[in-house]
């Protein structure tokens, strides 16, 4: 596990047994410590869980992206308004309303 990873899982445990501890304390009076391990364990193995599939996840769109080169960045690249993308009907439909692209 990487060093990043490590410090996520850490610290969403540390802070939830912090929380546990002090919402313990305040509503019931004692704290009940295998219920706090528990909730800091599980909030552990949630917090490694999420950052793996979140850099699974970018490690497959970077293999699956295709290679953009000064020579073909314009196939990736959308066209904004004004850099002459499609031209559109101008005026209104048959039932006197406004054009199909006119409308929010």
């Amino acid at each position: 596990m990487e060093r990043r990873a490590i410090a996520e899982a850490g610290g969403a445990a540390l802070v939830s047994a912090l929380m546990a501890i002090g919402g313990l304390w305040l509503v019931v009076g004692y704290i009940d410590w295998v219920l706090v391990v528990g909730l800091a364990a599980g909030v552990a193995i949630a917090a490694a869980a999420n950052h793996r599939a979140r850099t699974g996840h970018a490690e497959a769109v970077e293999a699956e992206a295709p290679e953009v080169t000064a020579d073909n960045f314009e196939e990736y690249t959308p066209i904004a308004a004004g850099d002459g993308g499609t031209e559109g009907v101008d005026g209104e439909s048959e039932d006197g309303q406004p054009a199909e692209r006119d409308r929010a």
